[in-house]
C-alpha cells in the first residue's frame, strides 16, 4: 500500500471539503445497555434544520471485526467520519454507529444492534435535529448480511438503501457454517430472503468487478431475483475495482458511484413525506 499508512486512517476516495461546516454529536450511547462497543456520532449540518429535521443517512460498517485493542472501532476510522461529513455536507443527518459484529458467531447481536439504533432514531429524533419519520440506510460488506434486519415489523422500513461490495450469501463461507447449521444459514442470507423486501424501497448496489468471486456471484443472483420480483433496484458496475473501493481507488468511477449514493439518497428522501 502506497499510503504507507493503516486501512482505519485512509480517507475516502471522493474528497471532502474539510473547510465544510459540520457539527458532530459524538459518541451517542443508543442501546439501554450502554456498551462503550456500541456507540454512534451523528454529523449535522451548521445550517437550520429543514422543517421536520434533517434527513438521518444511517451509514453500517462491515463484518465480522477481529477484536483487537490496536485498531479502532469503525465509527473512528476516517473513511467513516469523511461519508459522515459528506453527507452532512449534502444537507443529511451522517449517522456513523459501531455495532458488535465481532465474529459470525455475533451477526445476530449485530442485528439486534441495528434494530436499536434505527428505534434509538425514531424515538429521539427531535432531540438530534432529525427527521423522525424519514430514514435511508447504507451499509458496506459484510453488512449485507444485516439487510434482513430492515424487514422489521418492530422497527421503520428505511426509505432507500444503498449498499457498497455487500456480502449477501453466508451459505458458501466454511466459518460461518462452523457456527450456523444449514437452516440458519439460509435464515441469515439475504439472499434467501429476497422476497420479503418492500417493492416500495428504492435501492442502489455498487459492485466492486474485481471482488472475490464468491461474493459477486451471491450479489449478482441477488439483482437477478430482484429483477424478477420487479424491485426498485439501481446497480452500478465498477469493473476496474476491487472490495473496499471507497478507500483504496481513487479512479473516477469510483468517485462518481460515492457521489451517485449521496444523490440517489437525496433524490429518494425528497418524495418521502
Amino acid at each position: 500500500m502506497s499510503e504507507k499508512r493503516p486501512f482505519y486512517e485512509l480517507p475516502l476516495s471522493l474528497p471532502v471539503n474539510e473547510g465544510d461546516a459540520v457539527r458532530v454529536m459524538g459518541d451517542i450511547a443508543y442501546l439501554e445497555d450502554d456498551d462503550p462497543d456500541a456507540r454512534m456520532d451523528i454529523y449535522l449540518p451548521t445550517s437550520e434544520a429543514p422543517e421536520g429535521g434533517f434527513v438521518p443517512l444511517l451509514l453500517l460498517h462491515g463484518g465480522p471485526l477481529a477484536a483487537s485493542a490496536n485498531v479502532p472501532l469503525p465509527k473512528e476510522w476516517r473513511v467513516f467520519q469523511d461519508y459522515g461529513r459528506l453527507a452532512a455536507a449534502h444537507g443529511l443527518a451522517g449517522v456513523v454507529i459501531n455495532h458488535r459484529y465481532f465474529g459470525y458467531e455475533g451477526l445476530p447481536q449485530a442485528a439486534a444492534d441495528v434494530e436499536g439504533a434505527i428505534k434509538f432514531l425514531a424515538q429521539n429524533g427531535e432531540a438530534y435535529h432529525l427527521a423522525g419519520r424519514k430514514l435511508a440506510v447504507w451499509l458496506f460488506s459484510g453488512a449485507g448480511m444485516l439487510m434482513n434486519v430492515l424487514l422489521s415489523s418492530d422497527i421503520k422500513t428505511p426509505d432507500c438503501l444503498v449498499a457498497f461490495y455487500p456480502l449477501l450469501d453466508l451459505t458458501h463461507i466454511p466459518q460461518a457454517a462452523e457456527v450456523f447449521d444449514d437452516n440458519q444459514l439460509m435464515a441469515l442470507s439475504p439472499l434467501s430472503q429476497l422476497d420479503r423486501m418492500p417493492p416500495a424501497m428504492p435501492m442502489f448496489f455498487a459492485r466492486a468487478g474485481l471482488d472475490r468471486p464468491g461474493l459477486n456471484r451471491a450479489l449478482d443472483t441477488f439483482v437477478k431475483q430482484a429483477l424478477y420480483h420487479n424491485l426498485d433496484l439501481e446497480l452500478r458496475n465498477l469493473p476496474h475495482a476491487q472490495h473496499g473501493f471507497d478507500m483504496f481507488n481513487q479512479s473516477a468511477e469510483v468517485q462518481g458511484a460515492i457521489a451517485r449514493g449521496f444523490e440517489f439518497v437525496k433524490e429518494v428522501s425528497q418524495f418521502v413525506s
